[in-house]
């Protein structure tokens, strides 16, 4: 029997955009079927407070947002994370709902892919 030790996840307070960026590609090759990197550095943008996300999502179009919203939807699931309600889907699919409205496509996308319960609206509270 083997123990692993626990990792504490590093908190962050905000993304710079070399890291939004960077996150970005990762989402493209994801939607190209080539999620071959290290998932480890993406899990504190996957959990960040949500109101950080705000500047980041400022910067980003609606083609980057969905792109964005699919990946941490596969990553979380992929990589075994229990989000629940401090996903990054929530913050991004919320920015994107003021934009363009609901995706029915997308909810149902992201409900297909996902075992979290609070994905893609948050919370009811």
């Amino acid at each position: 029997m083997s123990v692993d030790a626990w990792q504490p996840v590093p908190q962050i307070t905000s993304i710079d955009s070399a890291a939004l960026e960077r996150l970005v590609s990762v989402a493209a090759q994801a939607a190209e079927g080539n999620l071959t990197t290290d998932l480890d550095w993406i899990q504190p943008f996957a959990q960040m407070n949500h109101s950080a996300w705000s500047p980041a999502i400022a910067q980003l179009d609606t083609e980057k947002m969905i792109s964005l919203i699919k990946l941490f939807t596969m990553v979380e699931k992929q990589a075994g994370w229990d989000l629940a309600e401090k996903s990054a889907v929530i913050p991004l699919f919320k920015a994107l709902r003021k934009e363009v409205g609901i995706d029915r496509a997308l909810v149902q996308w992201v409900k297909d892919q996902s075992d979290n319960k609070y994905l893609p609206f948050g919370p009811l509270l």
